[in-house]
Parts: C-alpha cells; structure tokens; sequence
C-alpha cells in the first residue's frame, strides 16, 4: 500500500518519542530555575566594611576617635609648626597593644593661643573598641567644632575647609585703660562687621569678606601672595595695618588688630 507523505512524518515523529521515553533521560530543567543556593550564603559582591581590625597603628586609633563624634570632623594630628591651631589630635601607643588619643579643641583668639581649650582623652583597643578615659576644660560652645579640614583653625569658630586660604580674627584693644596681666576682662574685643579686602599679587581685589560676630573670616584662595587690607571701622581709630601673606597648601591664618583709643 502506499503511504502518502504526511502519514510517514507521524510515523517518524511517533518513533522518535518512543525512543526518548525509553532512554530514561530526563527532560531539562527551565531556564529560570532557582540557582539551589543554601538560603543565607554569602555573596562575593557584598560590601565589605571599610574599618580593617586588628588596630595597629595610632593614625588608625585616632581615625576611630575623630569618627565617634560629629564635633571631631576634620580634626587632624597636632602640627608643631601651626601657630594658634585651635583643633587637633595627638595619638600614641600604650604598653599593653593599646592606643591613646587625646583630642584637642580651642577657642578665643586662637591666632595668639587660644583662651580656652576642651580635652579628650580616649583609649581604643587592638579590637577598635573606643572608651573615653577623661574630659576637662570649660564646656565647648555650640558653634565651635565640626566642619572640614584638618589641623587648621578659622580661630576658635570651627575648622576650616581644605586649604589653601587666608583666615583671620580681627580684635580691638586696648579694653582697659590699664592692662592688668592675666585679666581676661581686659583681654581685646572681638570686631564685628569689618570690610577685610584681599589683593593678589598684581593688586587686583580677589575677595571681601565682613567679619562675624567673633570678629572671625575665612576665604579659599589658590597658593600665591596676597595682602589683607582691613577697611575703617566706625568708632574705632582709623584703619587696621595691611598684611602681607603668602598661602601654601593650607589656610594662612592672621590676626588683625585695631586701636580703640582707649589710654
């Protein structure tokens, strides 16, 4: 009998099951099936945390310090060579594997030294625990650290940003017509609202700045010679001394000072 084309492809088709069924081979998987990973197991692209134990150096120590406080942001190690540093951290090891870490926070004509400064001094352990051992100094007002850059002051308001800039106080005296040493209700007077120009090299006005409250400013400008030029100041005699400054890779910091007339 002849079989007509479409009946032999059925007859293919059925032979071709029958040998699949009968090989025991089992039908794959979809594609989208679960991977079968134990529920739990870590993943290679999870984030790793950025605090590396144990502790081994006293830089590491500090580090955990400074982070433990917001007042401490931008606190950097103490520079022997920074006049009037309001801010900064002395770190070193303890015999035991231990670090020791004192932090350092100042304020009030810190051009000069600082009139008040506020310790902290913590242990932290080879684990990175961090314990504070002890605090003095008289207590730190609300708008004294805290900010950005490291080792530098803007003279007790804060620390300032990363450098290079020009940052300053401008103070009048004398406040007393006999100065008497130690006295600190003598001490000069902060100007608030005093025009401070800056000048490049060529003479060129670069910046203007008014001084706050606490006679304070700060500017960011690139490295290079400048010179500070206070303006008058009603009710005060005539106007401050110019400054000349050359800026680094920080902040120059510069006291201006103007007369009271007060003899």
């Amino acid at each position: 009998m002849t079989r007509t084309p479409t009946a032999a492809i059925l007859v293919a088709l059925l032979v071709l099951v029958a040998a699949a069924c009968g090989s025991g081979v089992a039908p794959a998987s979809p594609t989208n099936s679960p991977s079968g990973a134990s529920p739990g197991a870590s993943s290679a692209s999870s984030p790793s945390s950025p605090l590396v134990l144990p502790v081994t150096t006293p830089e590491q120590a500090a580090q955990l310090v400074v982070a433990s406080d917001a007042r401490f942001k931008g606190v950097g190690p103490r520079d022997p060579n920074l006049i009037g540093g309001c801010c900064f951290y002395d770190a070193s090891t303890n015999g035991d594997g231990s670090f020791r870490v004192t932090i350092e926070i100042g304020w009030g004509d810190c051009p000069s030294g600082c009139i008040n400064r506020h310790h902290w001094v913590y242990s932290v352990a080879a684990d990175g625990t961090v314990a504070l051992d002890r605090e003095d100094g008289p207590p730190v007002p609300p708008d004294v650290g805290g900010g950005g850059g490291a080792g530098s002051s803007d003279g007790g308001a804060g620390i300032l940003p990363a450098g290079p800039g020009i940052a300053g106080q401008a103070l009048a005296g004398p406040t007393c017509p006999v100065v008497k040493p130690g006295d600190p209700s003598c001490n000069d007077r902060p100007v608030a609202g005093a025009s401070i120009l800056i000048r490049d090299a060529t003479g060129t006005v670069v910046a203007q700045m008014i001084t706050d409250a606490n006679g304070r400013f700060h500017v960011s400008v690139p490295p290079g010679d400048y010179r500070v030029e206070p303006q008058p100041v009603e009710g005060l005699m005539g106007g401050a001394n110019t400054i000349d400054v050359t800026v680094g890779a920080t902040f120059k910091e510069v006291q201006i000072s103007y007369d009271t007339g007060i003899r």
